[in-house]
């Protein structure tokens, strides 16, 4: 398929909503309605490790395709999924070089809102009681909010 505008040609490009756990059940089956009408894969994981061995699966190996990620993080699980991410940058970098394929990745990241702020920025929240900023998840899901592109 090409597009008309650019006159280039369009790949199809996975899309991956990460949810954390300490959601709750109301804002979290209202996500989930709204990623699924937008074309998203919806994971939800109780640590950053199983949250990216999850997108690992769901993106699958050589394909190429590029990939949206939208992360629903409080500010300090923020902080420590930036280093991972200049991690990623600097591997993507070093496959560029050695001449090896690459695949475009788009990161954005929504911020979940009360609670009082903790040490290292992270929020002091019942689990289960958090909730998201809708009018940011909502830019987010429709392409608006990037924060990273790899």
């Amino acid at each position: 398929m090409v597009d008309i505008l650019t006159g280039m040609a369009k790949t199809a490009m996975r899309k991956i909503l990460l949810l954390p756990f300490c959601l709750s059940r109301a804002s979290h089956s209202e996500i989930e309605r709204l990623a699924g009408e937008s074309g998203y894969v919806v994971v939800v994981a109780t640590t950053t490790a199983k949250a990216l061995s999850e997108v690992r699966d769901h993106v699958g190996p050589g394909t190429g395709e590029p990939v949206r990620i939208v992360g629903v993080v409080c500010d300090g699980r923020a902080k420590k999924v930036w280093a991972g991410l200049v991690l990623l940058k600097i591997r993507q970098w070093g496959k560029k070089a050695l001449g090896l394929k690459t695949r475009r990745i788009e990161l954005a990241r929504v911020g979940i809102v009360g609670g009082t702020k903790a040490l290292f920025g992270r929020r002091s929240c019942k689990v289960g009681f958090n909730v998201v900023d809708e009018d940011a998840l909502r830019r987010a899901i429709s392409g608006q909010e990037t924060f990273m592109r790899l």
